[in-house]
């Protein structure tokens, strides 16, 4: 067993996920020694692109996590490419959108056309949703989802349309959601509303970094160059002076300060009895299962430019949406298309959707023209996604009173999921960081 003193202002980052490296990344440049824990042997953790070759050989990949990256004009994310130079694929017209309610298939109502001709959406709705920028900014009260938009667009969007959407972001109902959960309606409310406030803060784009967007994580941990794989945290021990050591598999090391970029209940376990409140506080954080299915079928005439679909729950009976690669995307096989299907969430998944047939079943219902699959492969995501229920955000801020000095939090459990989210909410965190 070897011991590693440390020097003053080292930080040790464990988890060497997108929260650990974007940690690392502005601790770094912050002037800290950093060094980054990863217990798996690949860094990213769910924003990972993964080998899965055609079925002749071709080479070919599928995303862990998000299939591309939405990046705003002067968003964190848009800094943090930039200041990478990482070379991003140039987005391409969309294909076919789709919402699918009432047993059948509508245009995407993100469209004009498809909001216009959405079922259940009358004139009267219209009619609500164009007065949006004259209501007035919510009082800063922690609303559902739910509550946002139909305070927001009316009660008609809420019910009709919201649930799909939210279904296939979030894997959750809106009702169960905090407006918390995606800052960045509460900064276009700010800004005027969130037609008035998208105007002024700009579109968001989809961009895909060369390589997918796993490579986003590899030139984090290449710029941070401090990344150990293949090293797990098995417990951490305070020490005098506010100092860390952590113990890991043979191997124990002293640190300054310790950033616990993990799940939250991973967190809690090593938190244990030092802070059990804030433990307490992390392990009741809900935490839902998602199964992604990924499969490869012949090329349907008119989806070249990729398709989704959002399903609204629960006409889909646990399937919430399916989208697909473009037939240019480097990540694809030529000649076929690559679908991602999604499954479960907080939804109850009808027995027969536990296996792939059923699932296929299900599928075809809404995209009858899919053929049967060349390839198939499941990509169970266990505790994937955190669920931010009304009141996250100051429950999040009392258990972080309960921290010891020198151990800190950062996570999807407490930004939001999605790297957007991950990117401004590091970024912040780490520029209001006492040193």
């Amino acid at each position: 067993m070897s011991t590693n003193r440390g020097t003053t202002h080292r930080t040790i980052i464990l988890g060497g996920g997108m929260s650990g490296l974007l940690a690392a990344w502005h601790l770094q440049r912050r002037g800290l020694e950093i060094e980054v824990w990863e217990a798996s042997p690949a860094v990213g953790g769910w924003a990972q692109t993964l080998s899965w070759p055609g079925p002749q050989g071709e080479p070919g990949f599928l995303e862990r996590g998000p299939q591309s990256l939405r990046v705003g004009r002067g968003s964190a994310l848009a800094r943090l490419l930039r200041e990478l130079n990482l070379e991003l694929r140039p987005s391409s017209p969309k294909g076919p959108r789709w919402l699918g309610k009432e047993g059948r298939r509508h245009p995407s109502p993100a469209t004009i056309i498809g909001l216009l001709q959405a079922p259940g959406i009358g004139p009267g709705d219209w009619a609500r949703m164009l007065v949006e920028p004259f209501i007035p900014t919510g009082n800063g009260a922690d609303e559902t989802l739910h509550a946002f938009f139909a305070r927001r667009l009316g009660t008609g969007f809420a019910r009709e349309l919201l649930p799909a959407l939210v279904a296939g972001v979030l894997a959750a109902p809106p009702e169960r959601i905090s407006a918390g959960a995606l800052p960045r309606l509460r900064c276009l409310e700010a800004m005027g509303g969130l037609l008035i406030g998208g105007l002024r803060a700009g579109p968001e784009h989809d961009r895909l970094p060369l390589g997918g967007t796993g490579a986003l994580a590899r030139a984090l941990a290449t710029a941070v160059g401090c990344v150990r794989t293949r090293r797990p945290a098995l417990a951490l021990e305070p020490l005098p002076g506010g100092r860390w050591r952590i113990h890991g598999d043979s191997l124990i090391s002293d640190t300054d300060a310790v950033v616990l970029a993990l799940p939250s209940p991973v967190v809690s376990e090593l938190l244990g009895t030092m802070a059990p409140v804030a433990a307490q506080a992390l392990e009741a954080i809900p935490r839902l299962d998602l199964r992604v299915w990924h499969s490869r079928h012949a090329m349907v005439k008119g989806w070249e430019r990729g398709i989704g679909l959002l399903i609204h729950p629960p006409e889909g009976r646990g399937l919430l949406g399916a989208v697909s690669f473009a037939s240019d995307d480097p990540r694809g096989v030529p000649g076929l298309i690559q679908v991602r299907t999604y499954v479960g969430g907080a939804f109850p998944v009808d027995p027969p959707l536990e296996a792939w047939p059923g699932v296929f079943g299900e599928l075809q219902r809404w995209l009858p023209e899919l053929s049967d699959p060349v390839q198939v492969r499941e990509e169970p995501c266990p505790a994937a996604f955190p669920l931010m229920e009304p009141g996250h955000d100051a429950r999040v801020a009392g258990l972080l009173t309960e921290f010891p000095p020198n151990l800190h939090w950062v996570g999807a459990d407490r930004f939001g999921p999605g790297i957007p989210n991950l990117a401004e909410g590091i970024e912040g965190w780490a520029r209001t960081l006492a040193l």
